[in-house]
């Protein structure tokens, strides 16, 4: 029985035994198939060397040439002015979809549909951040902390250089809005900002320790204290009162005399009465230290608090509630956490507690409340309006998905406030797709060859209302922009509108190496380093699939992409942007359409067809037209074009030739301290010509440029 199934077995095994031999390669044809695979790898590598990026240097750094006092720069952005709620005539159809209206339904064809193709070249260096092949080096700085600097390679697609789709879809709807005057789609409308008082209006705020927070119906106590300079912090230490390690709010005791210019200051500290000098006639106070430490370079004293009668009793109770309670709270928590390396004060409780040392301002109206409450007399508050009461209702985002303007039904929307309403529609897909931009062309560019350590780049400073925000009608005259009290003059408190769009130039030929590289070539965790930095010259192509668009909607489009052929105009695409990458030309190479009718009735044919020039002439004039309908002038001569046009062109003749942030030298400084730029600008002063220039940012199309300004004060 064993060896009848062993037979079979045996037979089974000989036909692929067979197959196998069949199929097997002589050595010559293994010899000839070697040598062929040799030759196709030795060929591919010849094709990777001839295809390998050219590198070319960094140019040089310029040196200015000027002298200090004629030095002018532009800042690196400025603003692009909105336009009022257009006036939509009745009936009009193109004009109705320049406003706010119902979107189309994405499950049928009732608009046109098709695609853009688009080619991209960058006239500056371009950088796009890639997420991956970061590299982290730990930095050991002067002052022994230890920091990481990292440095980011450009953002690859399946292995090559590329620009993500998120990135041109961002870019371009940013100009598509600013083009049809669309909402602000990107916008934290109730965002309340901080700002920090001028010395000169620090004598509103009255020293006081919380004696109850509010509590229901009930509001929150304070007791107004006197207050007494302690020396501490004096180059001759002998004149120093404060000695030892006091904590803020500790109970101490104290003899108190008065300085020359009749200003209580102790003479004497402890913290038991029997440790202080006995002389029988100096009345010994009962109160609390207020100690923050030597926040600043000038500081020379602290606070002793304490009752003018020494008795708790006969002080003068003022009254505030939760919502001053929650403004102090934010800024003391932003200070704690958001801005912990730069604010270096002693405090007593991460929020406001019962038996704080404060300050107060009192409402003039009633001398009773509390207007603001402060951690120190130079006080950081909240404005009271956000940065939506700003801006015009109609540049709000919508939240209403019957009433989406342009960009959003263009572009998509999602709704910014939560509903737990189910029924409630709270996004709409947009109607374009875009692509990855993928290389085509490296020009005889390439990349720059080497890393490029970039200088500090800093954060929006919308505070810096100076710049921010305008008058709502008129100019701010010269007494408003200089004396105390900017917050309810210049600031978001105040009769004032935001300025605009921001948007950063096109840099032309007034990019400079000195500008965009570190000073010295510093590497910290304040800066980035680049590497693989695409030149001038690159050219990459993505499309922009579109679906059910009116015509006028794809006239907008159309007339945006066609800044740069038609106005001259630069995009301003990917990272350093202020400091002057990222300047691209973009051209519409084709316009491609689909006709649904004629894809689904024929299997031969797949109707799309290129747009004629005709018809983009006529989408462009539609749209042209609604728009002028819409708000009374000619597209070019509106506001926002203007000013779009003037800051993507890059500085005219007769406009300064240095674009950089507000500094106070020629060069650029290592540590980035732009902030004394501005800390001696907008000085204020009771006395107008001791104030600072408190200079504003000029429109876009009147720019002159801005003057360097001295630490202390102006050039």
């Amino acid at each position: 029985m064993a060896k009848h199934k062993g037979k079979p077995n045996n037979q089974n095994r000989q036909p692929q035994k067979d197959a196998a031999h069949k199929f097997r390669l002589p050595e010559a044809a293994k010899s000839k198939h070697a040598r062929e695979r040799q030759r196709q790898e030795a060929s591919s590598v010849q094709i990777a060397k001839v295809r390998e990026t050219p590198k070319i240097p960094w140019p040089a750094p310029r040196q200015p040439t000027e002298t200090r006092e004629n030095y002018r720069f532009l800042n690196p952005y400025n603003f692009v002015r909105y336009l009022p709620e257009p006036a939509i005539p009745p009936g009009d159809v193109d004009a109705q979809l320049l406003g706010r209206c119902a979107p189309p339904p994405h499950d049928r064809y009732i608009g046109l549909t098709g695609r853009i193709v688009c080619t991209l070249e960058a006239v500056t260096p371009l950088f796009i951040s890639d997420s991956h092949g970061v590299n982290v080096t730990t930095v050991l700085l002067p002052d022994g902390r230890e920091v990481q600097h990292k440095s980011y390679r450009f953002f690859q697609y399946e292995g090559r250089d590329a620009i993500p789709a998120t990135s041109l879809r961002g870019m371009i709807r940013s100009l598509f809005e600013a083009v049809t005057n669309s909402p602000f789609s990107v916008f934290n409308g109730d965002e309340r900002l901080e700002y920090r008082i001028d010395p000169a209006e620090a004598r509103r705020f009255s020293p006081g320790i919380v004696e109850r927070l509010p509590d229901g119906d009930q509001p929150g106590v304070i007791l107004l204290c006197e207050e007494a300079k302690i020396g501490a912090y004096y180059k001759d230490r002998k004149l120093d009162v404060l000695k030892g390690n006091w904590k803020c709010g500790e109970k101490a005791y104290a003899i108190i005399g008065k300085t020359k210019n009749n200003i209580a200051k102790v003479n004497a500290l402890a913290r038991r009465p029997e440790d202080l000098p006995a002389d029988g006639e100096s009345r010994i106070y009962r109160g609390w230290v207020k100690v923050t430490g030597q926040t600043i370079e000038t500081k020379r004293n602290e606070s002793f608090f304490y009752f003018k009668h020494g008795d708790r009793t006969k002080a003068q109770r003022v009254y505030f509630d939760v919502e001053r309670e929650a403004d102090f709270n934010a800024v003391l928590h932003a200070q704690l956490h958001e801005r912990k390396e730069d604010f270096h004060s002693q405090v007593q409780s991460e929020r406001l507690e019962p038996n704080n040392l404060v300050y107060v301002e009192l409402e003039p109206e009633d001398a009773g409340r509390v207007r603001n409450i402060a951690l120190a007399r130079v006080a950081r508050l909240r404005y009271r309006n956000a940065i939506g009461n700003l801006l015009p209702d109609h540049l709000k985002p919508g939240e209403d998905y019957e009433h989406l303007d342009i960009a959003s039904r263009v572009f998509g929307w999602v709704k910014a406030t939560p509903t737990e309403d189910y029924k409630v529609r709270i996004a709409y897909a947009g109607r374009v797709r875009f692509s990855h931009a993928v290389l085509t062309e490296d020009g005889d560019k390439g990349v720059y060859d080497g890393e490029m350590p970039l200088a500090i780049l800093g954060s929006p400073k919308p505070t810096t209302t100076l710049f921010y925000l305008r008058k709502r009608k008129g100019e701010w005259s010269e007494e408003e922009r200089k004396q105390p009290g900017a917050a309810t003059t210049i600031g978001y408190d105040g009769p004032n509108i935001l300025r605009g769009r921001k948007f950063y130039r096109h840099h032309g030929k007034a990019l400079n190496r000195l500008e965009y590289e570190r000073a010295g070539r510093r590497q910290d965790h304040q800066n980035r380093t680049v590497r693989g930095v695409r030149a001038p010259g690159n050219v990459f192509e993505f499309t922009i699939d579109f679906h059910n668009l009116a015509p006028v909607e794809l006239g907008a489009l159309l007339w945006t992409l066609n800044l740069s052929d038609n106005e001259q105009c630069f995009f301003r695409l990917g990272y350093a942007k202020p400091l002057g990458f990222g300047s691209v030309r973009l051209s519409v190479v084709q316009v491609e359409l689909l006709d649904p009718g004629t894809r689904y009735r024929s299997l031969q044919t797949s109707g799309w067809r290129t747009a004629t020039f005709s018809e983009r002439s006529r989408w462009l004039e539609r749209f042209a037209m609604a728009m002028r309908r819409c708000y009374g002038k000619p597209l070019y001569e509106l506001p926002n074009i203007v000013d779009l046009i003037k800051l993507l062109r890059g500085p005219e003749k007769g406009q300064p030739q240095h674009i950089h942030y507000p500094r106070t030298n020629l060069q650029p400084d290592p540590e980035g301290k732009n902030f004394e730029w501005f800390v001696a600008n907008k000085a204020k002063s009771t006395k107008v010509d001791q104030a600072g220039p408190n200079l504003t940012l000029e429109m876009p199309d009147e720019e002159k440029g801005l003057v360097l300004l001295e630490k202390d004060r102006q050039a």
